[in-house]
């Protein structure tokens, strides 16, 4: 079997046609969906880029593999006392490679871009695309690294080759020609209206509507593509032009991909899968091009499968399912369909059976999780009559959340009313999941400590300054919301005047002398 692992970053799936989207920017996608099967609540277990490939690699949430964000210790993945992998939960290449035969191969400039070289061991061969640190490679780049390759290597079998595209991080880098093209495909979400855009402009934080490029006020770096900041209506169909502009160029030399496979004679005996390490927000919770929570907007990506002679002949009803599922799920589903054992050390379950088109049960629920821009663990929980989010944020980063919220998913999927104050009762079933996922993971015998939980002192603090961002919303006017972000920080803002012990002048008024 040949393989072909299509990982774009920050790809959210309902801007892909395959997924409803009514722009028709993705017409090669759309074209592998069409011979395969795909899954529309599909979830990075972790978020945002390091944790969630970390969770990849190793096959483990991040409370056990260690990595649970981008700042020192926190993305490192633990390994065994003897500097090795757990035995019982091998690197997912690596299983592929030492388990399987597989000649497993990176092209990707991952490693670099975030220090994380532990994502090598996944691959028998690992290329960069570009010759940067990995901050500015290109789609074309990717696509002609991973065309070269398969006209040296292709014709051969047993290859698992896993291609990183970048385009649809921001900032949205590309000709402003793609954002025409976007705009010219149909009109932009209807959601924020207005008026939504209206009352986001008294929500604070980074990648808010008025600091839409970070904490700190700075100017668009791709003013041709990406605005100042998002004010009304139009500044944000400007930004969702970028993006949806960068998916059609992805779309565009992901095409160039598979007409090189076409030429080869490998299309119709090649897997191809196309997924992302998360999604994106754009307006949920206030948030406009960032992936900064715990919520369905950054953990929901795309899973889209093309397996050779399984699933060209599936039914239309057969190449949808609507099951709750983990991205960790993907490796155990990748092993039963190659005839691989599944490590017992794994987190995942296979949804292989999705991918044949039989009956397949999803999971009754996921825990999310997000430790970049703010902590946070969520739980989403559907019983096929409700879809409910309940998250608790241990930091809030530089955000206007509250310690514990609650959402409709169903009747409410862009998270515009926090269920917590009126209905907390529908919460108790998803706090006790999370109590049993924590003792699980962290709390029984022999299990590594929560190193999010080690974490709370110092806080999300890599992209943003707390106290910073404080003297900012000071400093622009925004006195009430600096108020309302000194009570939601409450401990973890340091005390500037607080004076040390030892520094303290001593009263002795109450000692007596003879």
């Amino acid at each position: 079997m040949r393989v072909i692992y299509i990982d774009v970053d920050s790809l959210r799936p309902d801007h892909l046609g395959a997924y409803g989207y009514r722009r028709k920017i993705s017409p090669n996608v759309q074209s592998i969906a069409d011979r395969g099967i795909r899954l529309t609540r599909y979830h990075s277990s972790d978020t945002p880029c390091v944790p969630s490939r970390a969770a990849f690699t190793t096959q483990r949430f991040g409370i056990s593999s260690g990595a649970f964000g981008h700042q020192g210790a926190d993305a490192d993945v633990r390994l065994s006392e003897s500097r090795s992998q757990h035995p019982d939960a091998p690197f997912f290449g690596y299983h592929l490679a030492n388990v399987g035969g597989y000649h497993t191969v990176g092209m990707s400039c991952f490693a670099e871009r975030h220090q994380a070289y532990y994502f090598h061991g996944n691959f028998m061969e690992f290329i960069r695309p570009s010759l940067s640190l990995g901050l500015d490679e290109d789609a074309k780049d990717v696509t002609d690294t991973a065309i070269d390759w398969l006209e040296k290597r292709g014709h051969k079998d047993h290859w698992f080759l896993a291609l990183s595209y970048w385009e649809t991080h921001t900032d949205y880098v590309i000709e402003p020609k793609w954002a025409d093209l976007a705009a010219a495909s149909g009109p932009a979400p209807d959601w924020p209206d207005a008026a939504t855009i209206e009352k986001h402009q008294s929500i604070y934080g980074a990648h808010s509507a008025r600091d839409l490029h970070g904490a700190f006020g700075a100017p668009s770096p791709v003013p041709e593509v990406m605005p100042d900041a998002i004010a009304n209506r139009a500044d944000f169909e400007k930004l969702i032009n970028g993006y949806d502009g960068t998916i059609a160029y992805f779309d565009h030399h992901l095409g160039r991909l598979l007409e090189k496979l076409k030429a080869l004679g490998l299309y119709d005996n090649t897997a191809i899968v196309l997924t992302s390490d998360h999604g994106e927000a754009f307006g949920e919770n206030g948030i406009y091009a960032e992936h900064a929570m715990a919520h369905p907007a950054t953990s929901r990506v795309p899973m889209i499968i093309y397996w050779p002679g399984v699933t060209e002949s599936l039914k239309p009803d057969q190449r949808v399912h609507n099951g709750l599922f983990y991205h960790l799920d993907f490796g155990p589903t990748m092993c039963e369909l190659l005839g691989l054992p599944i490590p017992t050390g794994w987190h995942g379950q296979s949804f292989a059976n999705a991918v044949r088109g039989e009956a397949q049960d999803g999971r009754p629920y996921l825990v999310l999780s997000q430790g970049v821009h703010s902590f946070q663990r969520g739980v989403r929980m559907s019983d096929g009559q409700s879809d409910l989010f309940y998250v608790r944020t241990l930091h809030p980063g530089t955000y206007k959340v509250n310690p514990e919220e609650l959402y409709d998913l169903a009747a409410d999927p862009n998270m515009t009313v926090d269920l917590m104050p009126s209905r907390p009762e529908l919460a108790v079933p998803m706090k006790a999941i999370l109590n049993d996922w924590l003792h699980k993971y962290a709390g029984s015998p022999g299990s590594p400590k929560d190193a999010m939980q080690a974490a709370l002192e110092r806080g999300p603090v890599l992209y943003s300054d707390p106290e910073r961002y404080l003297a900012r919303l000071e400093a622009t006017g925004r006195k009430d919301q600096a108020e309302d972000y000194k009570k939601r920080l409450g401990a973890f803002l340091k005390d500037k005047d607080i004076i040390p012990a030892h520094e303290k002048p001593k009263n002795t008024s109450f000692i007596r002398h003879p």
